[in-house]
């Protein structure tokens, strides 16, 4: 099964290393989108290291494709990367030096697109079981829990205080209407039925499946680091809402605590900045 990792990165020296360390043996490509030095909002953002990190990662297959646009929107980022892996790039053209086979290889689409964020990390021990299971019931996408985390590792916010679930894989051919909503019609439907009392049926409708957490889920690094870096991450996200939020807000947050050693494998032996942990 061919999967093809599309990751957007603005100022991610801290995480992408270590995610294309995790990734990395699981992926037949690896699209790094950045902006480089603008936000969402076209504003100017001091750019730091990602960008050497990426182009002086090994990568002995030539999986990794690094694009560098000033884009306007995250679903259409991810869209447009997308949609240029498609049979459509290719057909009809005369290379004028590699072989054709080679030009269509490289455009031939993958059986799922992975979609994560530099700060979303699998465990590399469930990631088999994890795509074993997407390659089973091969749905048209399948949404992944995670766990989010404030301040370090080793404080986690429970899934009774915030229910995070989002698309992790997709076939292509599904695009994004915002974020990582891929049809805002799934939840019209999902309202309805709740109105009426009737089971929830909307997923399978679109060929949607949830990946239970039993077999695997991933670990959000978004609210990790210190104050300023949080405070930059509030700044230029997506979510307009986020901009207003503050460190008392995050303060609010139940956390329970997780040892260094319950985390996955590759959280624990990947080199992180100090403060990244607690002092157990």
């Amino acid at each position: 099964m061919k999967i093809h990792a599309i990751i957007l990165a603005l100022n991610e020296e801290i995480f992408i290393e270590n995610q294309l360390n995790t990734i990395y043996p699981y992926c037949s490509k690896i699209s790094v989108i950045t902006q480089y030095d603008r936000d969402w909002y076209g504003r100017f953002v001091k750019p730091d290291n990602s960008i050497k990190i990426i182009n002086n990662y090994p990568d002995p297959e030539g999986k990794i494709n690094l694009v560098i646009r000033r884009l306007p929107d995250e679903a259409s980022a991810r869209n447009m990367e997308m949609l240029s892996f498609n049979n459509k790039c290719y057909r009809n053209t005369i290379s004028h030096g590699r072989p054709f086979k080679d030009i269509r290889l490289f455009h031939e689409p993958p059986d799922y697109f992975w979609i994560i964020d530099a700060d979303e990390f699998y465990d590399v021990n469930t990631l088999p079981q994890i795509l074993s299971f997407l390659e089973k019931r091969k749905p048209r996408g399948m949404r992944v829990t995670g766990y989010n985390y404030v301040y370090n590792w080793n404080n986690r916010v429970p899934r009774s205080v915030i229910d995070f679930t989002h698309f992790g894989f997709i076939k292509p051919g599904v695009l994004f209407e915002q974020r990582r909503t891929v049809s805002w019609n799934e939840f019209r439907i999902k309202k309805l039925l709740r109105i009426l009392k009737l089971p929830d049926f909307s997923s399978m409708l679109f060929g949607f499946i949830t990946c239970p957490e039993s077999i695997g889920v991933f670990h959000h690094g978004c609210w990790i680091g210190d104050p300023e870096r949080i405070n930059a991450k509030f700044k230029k996200s997506s979510h307009k809402e986020n901009h207003q939020n503050t460190l008392s807000d995050l303060d609010a947050i139940k956390t329970e605590f997780v040892p260094r050693n319950s985390l996955p494998i590759n959280i624990q032996s990947a080199q992180w900045p100090v403060n990244f942990f607690c002092n157990e």
